[in-house]
Formats: C-alpha cells, structure tokens, sequence
C-alpha cells in the first residue's frame, strides 16, 4: 500500500464517530414557553393547519385536546365559507369549506372536505346552518331527523323531531345563549288545519334536556335564512312575502321569543317591495342590510350599536354590478376582507369580490361548481359535543376512533431540557376523547420533578471533590 493510500484511509477513519455515541437532543423552544402562551400561538393558526400541528408531537396533541384551549381557538377563530350544492351533485358528496385571506390582490384559499365517512352523519340533507361553532343538518324528505355535529371532530348528536306525521314549517335554525350556556335548535310545524286558515306553532329543543318544548304561534311567512344570520343570541332574517316587509325578523334564543328590528329611517313605504331582493346578515360583528336604489347600485347599511335605530349607517355603496342575469340578479355580502374587499355570494352559483377604491366586481374560482349551491357561514371549532351536549347519546365518525388508537401511548419529558423519555410514566388523553367524563387538572401537563434524561442527570449530579478523587 503507497502513501497516498495510507493517508486516505488514515483521513477516512478519523472523521468516523464513535459507535456508541449519541447526538444530544435539543428541546423544542416552544415548549419551553407558558402554557398559555402556546395557547395563544396556536389559536390564531387556520384550522387546516391546527390540523397538521397534532401530529407535530403528543404534547401538540395535548394541547389542542384541552378544552381550555378549545374555548380560546373559538374565539379567535375566523368566518369560513360552507357551500352546498342544490342539488348535491352525485359526483361530490360532501360539503367543502374555505377560508379566505386577501395577500394584495391575490387570495390565499385553504380548503377542506366534509365527508359522510369522516365528518358528516350524513350527506342527504335538505338544509344547514351553523352557529357557534357547531353544524346543523336538516335530513330530507325521507329522513326528519336533525343532526348537530361538529364536523371537525367528527362528532354528532341525532335529534328526533316532535312530529314525523306533520308538514313542517319553513322557520328552523341552531342558535345559541351566553347567557344559559346552552345549544337551541328551533323548528316551525303545521299542526292543525282550521277552515281555510293554517297557523304556524314553534317547538324549541335544549340540547342535552333531550325533548321539544311548545313555545307558541311561529311566522306564517316564508323564511329564507341569510349566509350569517346569528348576532347577540339571535337570528335575523327578512320573510319571502308576495308584499315584502317593513321590519326585520328575529328570534331571541335566551328568551324564547320572536320580535323585530327596525330598518333605516329612509326605508320607505315603496320599499317593501324590493325586501324579497334585498339581504340582511352579519358583517364585521355588526347586523347589516342591503338597500337597492337601483338595479346597478346598493348601498348596505350598518347598525352599529345593536338594536338602536338611530344608529343604522351607510357604510359601503357597491356600484357597477354584473349585467342582469334576469329580471333581478342577487347578491349576498359574506365576508370582508382585511384589505377591505367585499367576498359576496352572487345568484347563488358564484361567489364574487368587490373592490371598494376600483369599484368594480371580479370573479373567484373558490368553488367550481356546475349548479347553484347554498352558502353559509361556519366558524370551524375544536369544542367537543361531550362538552356542551351532556345527556345526549354523542357518536363518533370512526376515521376519528382509528385516529385516537394512535394517540394513546403514553410520555413524559424532561423537566430540564423538556426531551420526550424513553420509558414513559404517565398518560395523557388524547385528541377528542369524550371530556366529559373526564376531569382535567389546571396542571395536568407539568413535568415530574423525578423525571430527566440521563445528560440533565448528569449535569446536575454533585462535582466529586479533589478529596474524594484522591480517595478513589
């Protein structure tokens, strides 16, 4: 062997690591940060990527399975957009949402897919509408049932309704009380024929009492509920009358009650006309409705203190509409934009952006369907129905069951460096497990003050003096 050789292989061996040498292992710094803190971080994240962040690590998973922290991410998080197409088109039996943001005059779209085997109790509805975070679906013809899930858990509850044999009516909704703390779903029937005469009576169910309640007469008037309808416990609507409507219609769900709100001082008597054309929802956390002065132009108004006449304002004036379609196009605002763009729901089969400083419409591609399809507001939420809907019987998708046989080893960490053990000791729920019935302590995630890993251990062991060396 030539020198050359030699000093290659001499070169070679002398950058090899030692067999038994392990490469430390850094803590993740975030973890290392308050509780809350994390928290925080993670409640601002779009859903889809909340999503990925539960299979970051077990202590992720922690995270975004307390119920602490669902409370906060439903608070934080964001109006998306959820369509159904009518009717669902065979080929797509699902319901897809998105969440919109404006990145200059681009959008930044992410989807995700509601499906029977996933998400969904079923996918042959008739009607749906959201509030607080949780889904209703109204079964068709064949199936009376409702159903309240939440479709990112995969969770559901089926709701019996109080008459099988009698024509419902067209007034129904999900809502919520602050003040109760408790889910309501509202339903309108035809019960009893007298002459000519037909009147409507609303029953009232209190998710988790697991029965209907008799609360009175209902609207005869036919109801079409806009894309967000809930503000302050309370749906909003205008009814779909041959006449039109001077007022607003509401529902109060923490009193039970059906009232009205007014419209604008100029709202004029020639006006109601043109209520069947007009819209009313929610925008911005402020009830607002759109007023048509033309065919070419609206304005919406905004009532800013909630319940004062006085206080309704004109807060954008949309001009240059699309040419008509027929004899009167539809548009719907559902959400505006951070750059102060105008995402809006046009004849039901397109969803549409107005620029305000342009003053113009242009189209989106966030659906492509090939028929028209119902919109309605839906904020995604990790709170579990074990949680809000004690009593009822709660079922599961069993993707979500398969998901949770992953996420049941046990960890423990570090308490120095915070580096996951090798011989666990202790178990922590994992993602969606039924919390009810499970009491959860403020501190249930803190390190053993036992537990570290051998290279924390040895830091810490107490330096040998010069006498014991000396001794050895």
């Amino acid at each position: 062997m030539n020198g050359r050789k030699r000093a290659a292989i001499k070169a070679s061996t002398s950058i090899i690591p030692a067999v038994n040498q392990e490469s430390p292992i850094l803590p993740c710094r975030i973890l290392l940060l308050p509780r809350r803190t994390i928290y925080e971080i993670l409640a601002r994240l779009p859903i889809k990527t909340l999503f990925q962040c539960r299979s970051v690590c077990k202590r992720f998973l922690f995270f975004i399975s307390d119920p602490e922290f669902a409370k906060l991410q439903l608070s934080k998080s964001q109006v998306c957009i959820l369509i159904k197409t009518q009717p669902l088109q065979n080929a797509s039996k699902r319901l897809q949402l998105a969440h919109v943001e404006s990145s200059g005059s681009n959008f930044q779209v992410s989807k995700l897919n509601f499906t029977p085997k996933s998400n969904l109790p079923t996918i042959d509805i008739s009607h749906m509408n959201a509030c607080n975070g949780l889904l209703c679906l109204v079964g068709s013809e064949k199936d009376y049932n409702f159903y309240v899930c939440n479709p990112i858990l995969g969770e559901f509850i089926t709701i019996q309704p109080p008459y099988k044999d009698i024509q419902r009516g067209s007034f129904w909704g999900l809502g919520y009380s602050t003040m109760m703390d408790q889910y309501k779903v509202l339903q309108s029937y035809y019960p009893v024929v007298e002459s000519n005469n037909r009147y409507v009576t609303a029953e009232i169910y209190t998710i988790g009492t697991g029965s209907w309640r008799s609360i009175g007469n209902a609207p005869i008037d036919t109801v079409a509920m806009p894309f967000n309808a809930f503000l302050n416990d309370t749906l909003h609507w205008f009814p779909c009358t041959p006449n039109g409507s001077e007022f607003i219609h509401t529902f109060d769900f923490y009193s039970e009650k059906f009232g009205t709100l007014p419209p604008p001082d100029h709202f004029r008597e020639d006006d109601k006309k043109f209520t069947n054309y007009s819209r009313i929802g929610v925008l911005g956390g402020c009830l607002f409705m759109i007023y048509f002065t033309n065919s070419t132009r609206f304005d919406i108004w905004v009532m800013k203190e909630y319940g004062v006449k006085e206080t309704w304002t004109k807060q954008f004036v949309v001009e240059n509409l699309y040419p008509k379609q027929g004899s009167w196009d539809f548009y719907e605002p559902m959400v505006v934009l951070n750059n102060g763009e105008i995402l809006m729901l046009y004849n039901n089969d397109a969803v549409v952006c107005y620029n305000q400083k342009r003053k113009n419409l242009r189209g989106t591609k966030f659906f492509r369907t090939r028929s028209q399809f119902d919109a309605t507001a839906y904020t995604p939420s990790l709170v579990s129905l074990n949680n809000v809907a004690k009593g009822e019987q709660i079922s599961r998708m069993q993707v979500t069951k398969d998901y949770d046989k992953l996420c049941t080893d046990e960890f423990q960490d570090c308490v120095d460096c915070g580096v996951q053990l090798v011989n666990p000791i202790c178990s922590f729920p994992p993602f969606a497990v039924p919390y009810g019935a499970v009491n959860y302590h403020p501190d249930m995630y803190g390190r053993n003050p036992e537990n570290r890993c051998a290279a924390c251990a040895d830091r810490r062991a107490p330096a040998k003096s010069f006498l014991s060396l000396w001794n050895m």
